[in-house]
C-alpha cells in the first residue's frame, strides 16, 4: 500500500521556542513531515543537540525573539539557506512569576509581555516578505489565558490576550495575500514552565477541586500533534485539550459569572494572598 505524502513535505518552517516544550516536539513532528526545519531559540546549548538528532532536515539558529534586529538577520539565512519560507509558527514564551500586579516587579511584567507578544511580532514582521511570497501559513501560540480571568499571572494573560488579537487582525490583513493565519490556544500543557507554577501549595490545591479533565496538564506529544495537525491543515484555530473550543465559545457568559465571584472562592483567594505576600 502506498503511504500518503503530507502536504508538508519539502516545505521550509522557521519555529521559535524550538528548544523544548511545545516546540520541540512540534519541531521533531515536522521533520517526520518531510519539512526542513528553522529552529529558533536563545538557549543555543539545548537547540543545537535537538537540531543534530533531527539531521540534516533541521538547522539549529540562536537568536532571541526580543531582538529585533538579530530575527531579521537570522530570518534571511534561513531564507537563503533553504530557499524561501512557507511556514512561520511563532511559539516563543515565558510564563513569568507568580505574582500579583500588586507586587509584580515592573521589569518581570514587561518581560513577560516583551517575549510572549512583542517576540511574536518582530518573528512575523522579519518573515512576512518571505511567507507570503509563497501564500503560505503562519500559526501564533496563544493560550485559554486570552479567554479567562487569571489572576496572579495577568502578564501571561495579558501578552497571550494581545496574541490572539494581533493574529485575528493579522489574518484579515493577509487575506488578499493568499497567506493563512492560524492562532493556537491551548490549556495546561506538561512542561517544565506550567510544571513549575502548578506545584505551588495554593494553587495545586485550587486544582484539586476542579474537574481532572480541567485541572490536569495534557502532554506535550498531544499538543505537538496538534500544531502539526494545524500546519497541515491551515486551521484558523488549533486547540487541545478538547473541551477549549467550548470555554473560547462561551467566554463571555464564563466572564458575567465568573469574574463577580472568583474572588471569593477559597483556594483562589488563598493563593493571591499567598503570592501577594511572597
Amino acid at each position: 500500500m502506498r503511504t500518503r505524502q503530507s502536504p508538508l513535505t519539502d516545505r521550509v518552517a522557521v519555529l521559535t521556542g524550538a528548544a523544548g516544550g511545545i516546540g520541540g516536539e512540534t519541531a521533531l513532528r515536522l521533520t517526520a513531515k518531510g519539512v526542513r526545519v528553522a529552529l529558533l531559540d536563545r538557549d543555543a546549548d539545548r537547540l543545537r543537540p535537538l537540531a543534530a538528532k533531527m539531521g540534516d532536515r533541521a538547522a539549529a539558529f540562536p537568536v532571541d525573539v526580543t531582538d529585533r534586529d538579530g530575527l531579521e538577520r537570522v530570518t534571511a539565512e534561513v531564507a537563503d539557506r533553504f530557499g524561501g519560507i512557507d511556514i512561520v509558527i511563532a511559539n516563543a514564551g515565558i510564563s513569568g512569576p507568580l505574582a500579583t500586579v500588586a507586587a509584580i516587579k515592573p521589569a518581570e511584567f514587561e518581560q513577560v509581555v516583551e517575549v510572549n507578544l512583542l517576540g511574536v511580532w518582530h518573528t512575523v514582521r522579519a518573515a512576512l516578505p518571505y511567507v507570503t511570497a509563497r501564500r503560505g501559513y503562519i500559526m501564533l501560540t496563544s493560550s485559554i489565558a486570552a479567554a479567562i480571568p487569571c489572576p496572579t499571572v495577568a502578564a501571561y494573560a495579558s501578552s497571550k490576550a494581545g496574541v490572539e488579537a494581533f493574529g485575528r487582525a493579522l489574518r484579515i490583513e493577509l487575506a488578499h495575500t493568499g497567506t493563512a493565519v492560524g492562532i493556537a490556544y491551548f490549556g495546561a500543557v506538561d512542561t517544565g514552565l506550567v510544571h513549575g507554577l502548578m506545584t505551588r501549595p495554593s494553587l495545586a490545591d485550587g486544582l484539586q477541586k476542579m474537574p481532572k479533565v480541567i485541572g490536569a496538564p495534557i502532554s506535550v506529544s498531544r499538543a505537538g500533534a496538534a500544531m502539526v495537525n494545524g500546519v497541515e491543515r491551515r486551521s484558523r484555530s488549533v486547540y487541545a485539550p478538547w473541551w477549549v473550543p467550548g470555554l473560547l465559545a462561551l467566554r463571555s457568559q464564563f466572564a458575567a459569572v465568573a469574574d463577580p465571584v472568583a474572588g471569593r472562592f477559597p483556594p483562589l483567594a488563598r493563593l493571591i494572598k499567598d503570592v501577594d505576600h511572597a
